[in-house]
């Protein structure tokens, strides 16, 4: 400790009063800081000295030029004796201030009965002080005076005048951001706290309350101190009179660099921690449990809103704080204890000091209403740049109008009768595409039970693509037919939007933007993806417009609407802010942009891009690995923000996150998941690199019509070759717009090379022809790469062509404009044309049931029973029995939520390009058999045999209207026969075709058991149903004579769970057959299956899906010129 008393000298005053003040100044520094010395001048320059100034260093190295800094402050005459002491390991603010007084300063007879508390970014108006002790002269019962605290620099703006808190705790200061000090919280006087920088304090009550709680650090230690002081029988006042100019260092993170830019967000953490101690240690004994609850809830609820306003730092800080607060349950209990021991008067004296929610909520209006009027100040355009980003805007729309008008008349006449016959209940149907016929609640169930329930069922994940309709079949009204359909033949509406907005990211001229559309509209991959019934590849070819725009407004690169403040001049960027010639004496001066600010990148659209991006992939999980290596391509070629592009790739992986781990758990040939899309297997036609390259990933020659034979080998490549063509002349372009045209083509390269590679692995076999991997989805993102590359170097045509004279460039140009706007128009023609009237597109409406009804109830009852259906086709030799082919069905058909490529996948091993196929297992084998007597004709009963598949009902389907003789001679000898076997009755002939009910041939026998679900005695010589529904057991049985077998016509598995009153079943071996050995007592039956980490995945995928969907939604409307 060292002391400097300055020479006796008489004060001077200019009033009766006295010019010094019992008054003990405490400063608290860490070093030499920036703020320090104005502090220490304005402390010097009071009008009212106090009696002693002491200065706290808290540095952890001693600073040597802080006792100079201090000494030439105070060299003026009547200076307040100084004293200066080091305290290193104080923690907080009241720490340094109880080092102080610990040390002795006030030993030397000159004992202060007050202490005024400043930090070292606090520095006091010259009256400061006199004003201080005047308030507290006139009334003894003040413990704490605090000031009026103002901007360090903006000397006008208020910060604090007193504060108050809600009853839950919440702070109220009651003064707005950026609010003006014009004398209006002056009437002031008793509060609930004052901050502590610049707060007077009586010597004895800080004695008595020992400072501030040191638990709580720089944040709400001065309403602590308040709040104590209150409960032991002081007042609390605020003198408004008394003013002090804040920096809020701390608060704003400045305390490492000075220079920095004042950012609140660095001290958040801190400042939730201590708001959750203070709630703690304030709220009533008993309820101390329940504001631990809340406060944990409060964080989660705080957390999502931190990360749908983009700062998702500030939600883990939200989170963490009341874990934090929580570890230290002895600072809890020792401040509790300690507020409790010096407590005079009740909690309820300080209610009429507390806000109430009417308060809170007016406070919140308040400040929203101010911030939509300062934004609607500071980028208030004129009169006259109003009228011109007016004029982009129609233009926009109207082009946008008609882009959409055109692609909508194309749907109206090519699906016309498709979607005639959906709005009248019929479901699509295709080549790979079986009906949806299913709710959200058993979409549900297919995405996430881990169970595939086609056929016997099987284990396996969902398709990624089941999880990402959840949403369209939400906005469907629960029906997932309903969502297909819309998918399906809104493809090229949905198509043609996104590649206008992915588009504008590129250019802003409207006419290119519309070419982009319709070009992609009508790409063969997607017209190919639809006419077959690749529900996959069209979402993914739907998608991937989103994902470049995200990618793009996150790094910042998209182009957006500008005008020059008071010209009537459009600015897309920086080259058009070209010198303009003004006849005008005065000096240029640099244009004001008005209109959508200049692209700085974005997290809400990375996080869109990212939601985009997983939609991709779930459709066609091939584009993950190609998707991720062109993310990392346009990562290299950008900028700035590349670490954005990291947040696009982790919803895809987690979405798709069982499949991976699914094809890790095969070798190397279990990869061939991610080849296989969604749906049913369809063998693709070879396509050669040229026409891979061109943007056709299949036989195209469905989409040309008849009369257009002649140029049946060119036409499909004219579109592709267009792009191609615009894509390589983009080339041409200079910097900054080569960056974007290399990117494109890169993307492209990756993505063609992906498709050389996936066309060679077979991922089924369809009649022993292996079906290979469709290329159509890595061609979508091929020509997404090409189509960006045409679209930059078309961007500002006009333009360029203007700085050169009329030539040859002028008359290339406009032929290939003509070409450009020819070719997309006559392709999409051609197309509407074959599809109305030839064979273009191969989905058609399923209008009636599969399934009769009376097969429907025996599905729908309890015992949850299956139909076999039978379809014949035509012997080699004409007096064998015909060749049958069989499925069995749950519900109304073959249906989209029972089939999986983790299933479909399964019957090939071995090497990835040359597999073997494993042939059928038991389950199918002994399937295999009982159809085999079904067609060949039993003269044994058979209905033992199909009750044991769960087989209640057997239907032959009606033949279509292109069917041959020969299908309808087999057909109709197939009906025969069934009409002849033992054990099947003709029940219903009619439009979904013929069935037969599995009924016992001996009367005197038990009725065949067909349910899904049944108890076998020991012996096996009777059985009983249970019933069932959705792949479980929830029931009660009845009692038995003896141990018996609980028997599921499903594949087993060692995931199948079974109790009773709760106690585990014994899973026993029954062949393929899951089986349990139940004992002869009754009760409650519950059987489940429980896959493995099923729950781990729904709780990450739904956590990634909720962090992603609030990042990615707007918190403010777009300002002008985004779209």
């Amino acid at each position: 400790m060292t002391e400097t008393l300055p020479p006796v000298a008489p004060p001077t005053t200019t009033s009766s009063t006295p010019a010094t003040a019992p008054v003990t100044a405490v400063v608290v520094t860490r070093g030499r800081t920036a703020y320090l010395p104005t502090t220490l001048e304005a402390l010097a320059a009071q009008t009212r000295k106090p009696m002693r100034v002491v200065l706290v260093d808290v540095g952890d190295e001693h600073d040597g030029e802080l006792a100079g800094t201090f000494d030439r402050a105070f060299s003026v005459d009547g200076a307040p004796a100084l004293v200066m002491i080091a305290a290193p390991g104080a923690r907080t603010f009241g720490d340094a201030v109880r080092r102080a007084l610990a040390d002795g300063v006030e030993g030397d007879g000159l004992a202060a009965s007050w202490l005024w508390l400043l930090h070292d970014d606090s520095a006091p108006e010259p009256t400061a002080l006199a004003e201080l002790v005047r308030a507290v002269s006139r009334a003894r019962s003040v413990g704490v005076a605090g000031v009026k605290q103002l901007h360090w620099s903006q000397r006008g703006r208020l910060l604090e005048a007193g504060l108050r808190t809600s009853r839950s705790g919440r702070r109220m200061t009651d003064v707005e951001p950026g609010e003006l000090d014009q004398g209006q919280h002056d009437a002031r006087d008793d509060v609930l706290g004052v901050g502590i920088a610049g707060a007077l304090v009586r010597r004895d009550v800080w004695a008595q309350l020992d400072g501030p709680d040191p638990a709580l650090g720089p944040f709400g230690d001065g309403l602590d101190l308040s709040r104590r002081a209150r409960l032991a029988g002081h007042r609390v006042i605020v003198v408004p009179e008394a003013v002090v100019r804040h920096a809020q260092a701390t608060f704003f993170g400045l305390r490492d660099d000075p220079r920095a830019r004042p950012n609140a967000r660095r001290s958040h953490a801190a400042r939730r921690q201590a708001v959750v101690h203070q709630r703690l240690t304030t709220a009533p004994l008993l309820l101390v449990p329940v504001v631990a609850a809340l406060a944990v809830v409060l964080g989660v609820v705080r957390s999502l809103v931190q990360v749908a306003a983009k700062q998702p730092g500030l939600a883990v800080d939200d989170l963490r704080a009341p874990l934090a607060a929580f570890a230290r349950p002895v600072a809890i209990v020792r401040a509790r204890r300690t507020a409790r021991a010096t407590r005079t008067v009740r909690r309820a004296t300080l209610r009429p000091l507390q806000a109430t929610w009417r308060d809170v909520w007016r406070q919140a209006q308040d400040r929203r209403l101010a911030r939509i009027e300062a934004r609607k100040v500071s980028s208030a355009p004129s009169e006259l740049e109003l009228r011109e980003l007016a004029g982009i805007t129609t233009r926009r729309r109207v082009t946008l109008g008609a882009t959409m008008a055109l692609l909508a008349l194309v749907v109206a006449v090519a699906l016309g009768p498709l979607v005639s016959a959906v709005l009248g209940g019929a479901r699509l149907a295709g080549q790979s595409l079986v009906p949806a016929a299913s709710d959200l609640g058993g979409l549900w169930a297919a995405a996430t039970s881990g169970w595939v329930a086609g056929g016997l069922g099987a284990p396996g994940p969902a398709d990624a693509l089941l999880t990402a309709l959840l949403g369209p079949t939400l906005l469907a009204g629960g029906q997932l037919d309903v969502a297909v359909a819309v998918i399906l033949l809104a493809s090229l509406l949905l198509a043609g939007w996104g590649a206008w907005v992915a588009a504008g990211a590129a250019t802003r001229s409207v006419g290119v933007r519309a070419w982009a559309a319709v070009v992609w509209a009508g790409a063969p991959a997607l017209l190919l993806g639809l006419g077959q019934g690749r529900l996959g590849a069209v979402v993914a070819h739907v998608a991937l417009p989103w994902v470049a725009v995200g990618v793009a407004r996150a790094i910042g690169v998209q182009r957006v609407d500008q005008v020059l403040s008071g010209l009537a001049t459009a600015r897309r960027d920086d080259e058009d802010a070209a010198p303009v010639d003004v006849p005008t004496q005065r000096p240029r001066t640099d244009a004001v942009l008005v209109g959508a600010p200049e692209p700085s990148g974005s997290v809400t659209a990375a996080a869109g891009a990212a939601l985009a991006f997983a939609l991709a992939v779930a459709g066609a999980p091939v584009l993950l690995v190609p998707g991720v290596v062109a993310l990392l391509v346009v990562a290299a070629c950008a900028r700035r923000h590349r670490r954005r592009l990291l947040l696009v790739v982790v919803p895809a992986l987690v979405l798709l996150g069982p499949t991976i781990v699914e094809a890790s758990r095969r070798g190397a040939g279990g990869w061939r998941l991610l080849v296989a899309g969604p749906g049913l297997p369809a063998v693709a036609a070879p396509t050669t690199p040229l026409e891979r390259l061109l943007g056709v990933p299949d036989d195209a020659s469905a989409l040309v019509p008849g009369w257009a034979s002649g140029v049946l080998d060119v036409w499909p490549l004219a579109l592709g070759g267009l792009v191609v063509l615009l894509a390589v002349l983009a080339l041409l372009r200079g910097a900054p717009a080569s960056r974007a045209v290399r990117a494109g083509w890169l993307v492209a390269a990756v993505a063609l090379a992906a498709a050389t590679v996936v066309v060679r692995i077979p991922v089924g076999f369809e009649d022993g022809t292996a079906v290979h991997g469709w290329s159509g989805p890595l061609l979508s993102l091929a020509g997404l790469g090409l189509m960006g590359a045409a679209v930059v170097g078309a961007d500002r045509l006009r333009e360029r062509l203007a700085h050169h004279t009329f030539g040859w460039r002028q008359p290339l140009v406009a032929l290939l404009t003509a070409v450009s706007v020819v070719v997309p128009l006559v392709w999409l023609g051609g197309w509407t044309w074959q599809a109305r009237a030839g064979d273009a597109v191969g989905l058609h409406a399923v209008d009636r049931a599969v399934v009769p009804a009376v097969g429907r109830q025996a599905q729908t009852s309890p015992d949850a029973a299956r139909v076999l259906a039978l379809s014949a086709a035509p012997a080699g030799d004409s007096s064998a029995a015909p060749d049958a082919s069989w499925q069995l069905m749950r519900g109304d058909g073959p249906l989209l939520v029972d089939q999986a490529a983790a299933v479909g996948t399964r019957g090939l091993t071995g090497d990835l390009w040359e597999p073997s196929d494993t042939g059928a297992d038991p389950a199918a084998v002994e399937v295999d058999g009982v159809v085999a007597r079904l067609v060949r004709g039993s003269t044994a009963d058979v209905s033992a045999d199909l009750g044991a598949l769960a087989v209640a009902d057997v239907l032959v389907p009606p033949l279509g209207s292109d069917a041959g003789s020969g299908a309808r001679v087999a057909r109709d000898r197939l009906v025969a026969t069934l009409d002849s076997t033992p054990g099947l009755e003709r029940v219903t002939q009619g439009a979904s075709g013929t069935l037969w009910r599995t009924q016992t041939v001996d009367e005197t026998a038990p009725a065949a058991v067909t349910a899904w679900a049944r108890l076998e005695t020991a012996d096996a010589t009777g059985a009983t149903p249970v019933a069932s529904s959705r792949l479980g057991i929830d029931t009660t049985i009845a009692e038995g004579d003896d141990e018996r077998l609980l028997v599921l016509a499903e594949r087993a598995d060692p995931h199948w769970h079974a109790t009773l009153d709760g106690r585990g079943l014994r899973s026993v071996d029954d062949g393929w057959r899951q089986a349990f050995q139940v004992d002869a007592s009754g009760g409650n039956l519950v059987v489940t299956y429980d896959a493995p980490q099923k729950t781990p995945w729904i709780v990450l995928q739904g956590l990634v899906l909720l962090v992603t969907i609030l990042l990615a939604a707007p918190v403010r409307r777009r300002r002008t010129g985004r779209a």
